[in-house]
This record gives structure tokens, C-alpha cells and sequence, in this order.
């Protein structure tokens, strides 16, 4: 069993979010669990370029760090997304890798595999809608969000161990939906987003060429 953390903190290691999100790791390995925690700050991860050819051709043609990060949660059974607030919303460097992923919302691939979020903040914003946008942002590439950790703190160091509390909490709730093969609440198949998409790429089938063909081996298009 593999569990992947994904931090998109500019604080690295020594950050509030990585400390949460090693926290619950940390605890998925007393249940047998490999964990690696990727920190996008160290990466190389370009802006989308808007060009759409991942959508038409299957693959970005930028040759960055993405597609290691992509393959590594392929290779996952469970991932674990964790972003502060910044300004009402994920860090630069995560809301820069979600738009590198559009094709992994387009063809969500990772059904089966299962997920969480964590987000921390300092007094301003709303920390829930951060951690429930990473759930759905999971959900949206196929996987199944089984929980969230919300933190407040100031200072790198700041967190409670209440905080700390549920993180481990929230590791062996992933741990066991992975184990359980634990039917999701909410399955992608039946989202209204899967529905919308299938009417645009139905519409748009010669421009989404890589997507038609995905979906149509997938057998949720004619």
C-alpha cells in the first residue's frame, strides 16, 4: 500500500501543513503503509499554457516536473493533498499543479484510489472551503476524499495537538477505505461534472480527440 502527500506550502518541511500532513502519513505506516511526501516548492512546475493540446493529444508537451508527480499518484493507492490558505485559497504553487492536471480531470484516472486534504490558516478565510476544494478537486481526477484536517496557527510550530489528533485520525480512516475497498459516498460517475462533460467533449469530439477516445474505451460514451 502506497500513500503519496502532495504540499504546496513555500514553507517546505518546516511549514504547519507539512507537519500535519506527516502527522497523518507517519500513522498510515504503523498500518503498513509507504509514504513519500512530494513538496512542490522544490519542483519545476510551469504554468499551463492554456494550449490544450493534453486534451487533443493525451499529454502536456512541457517537460517539467508534472508527469513525475502524475505517475507517482498513479503508482498511490491513497493521496493526500495539502495546500494553507493564501489569500482565500490554495498556495500558487498547488492552484499551478491543479491546472497542470486539467487532463486528469478530463480523463479522471484514478478511480479506485482514495484520498484526503489538509489546509491550515491563520484567522482569515475559510480554511474548510480550502480543504473541501482539494476533496473535490480529488474527486474530480476519480478518486474517493474519505476526510479533510483543518489547522489554525501563526507561526511555523503554532498547531494543537487536537489538530495533530485528527490528522492521525484521518490516516487510519485512509488506511482502512483503502484496505475496505470502501465504496464511495459520492462517485465520480454520477457527478453533475460528468455530466457536463460528456456533453462538451460529445460536442467537441474532433477537437477532444484524446478525451473522446478515453472515454469511449471507458464505455461511458457510445
Amino acid at each position: 500500500m502506497k500513500i503519496l502527500g502532495i504540499v504546496g506550502s513555500p514553507h517546505r518541511k518546516i511549514g504547519n501543513t507539512y507537519k500535519i500532513v506527516e502527522r497523518m502519513l507517519k500513522e498510515t505506516e504503523k498500518m503498513g503503509a509507504e509514504t513519500e511526501i512530494v513538496l512542490l516548492s522544490d519542483l519545476e512546475i510551469n504554468y499551463c499554457a492554456g494550449c490544450a493540446t493534453c486534451l487533443r493529444e493525451g499529454e502536456c508537451p512541457q517537460k517539467d516536473d508534472v508527469k513525475e508527480i502524475q505517475e507517482k499518484m498513479l503508482a498511490a493507492d491513497g493521496i493526500v493533498l495539502g495546500s494553507p490558505v493564501y489569500i482565500l485559497h490554495v498556495t500558487a504553487q498547488m492552484k499551478t499543479f491543479f491546472d497542470r492536471c486539467v487532463s486528469l480531470g478530463h480523463r479522471p484516472c484514478l478511480q479506485g484510489k482514495y484520498g484526503a486534504s489538509v489546509s491550515v490558516f491563520a484567522g482569515v478565510g475559510s480554511v474548510e472551503d480550502v480543504a473541501d476544494y482539494m476533496n473535490r478537486i480529488l474527486l474530480g481526477w476519480g478518486a474517493t476524499p474519505v476526510g479533510k484536517v483543518c489547522g489554525y496557527a501563526v507561526i511555523p510550530g503554532g498547531l494543537s495537538q487536537n489538530v495533530l489528533d485528527q490528522a492521525a485520525q484521518v490516516g487510519r480512516e485512509l488506511v482502512q477505505a483503502i484496505k475496505e475497498k470502501r465504496k464511495p459516498s459520492e462517485d465520480w460517475l454520477n457527478t453533475k461534472t460528468k455530466d457536463q462533460l460528456k456533453r462538451l467533449i460529445l460536442r467537441n469530439k474532433d477537437f477532444f480527440k484524446a478525451d473522446y477516445e478515453y472515454w469511449k474505451d471507458k464505455g461511458w460514451i457510445d
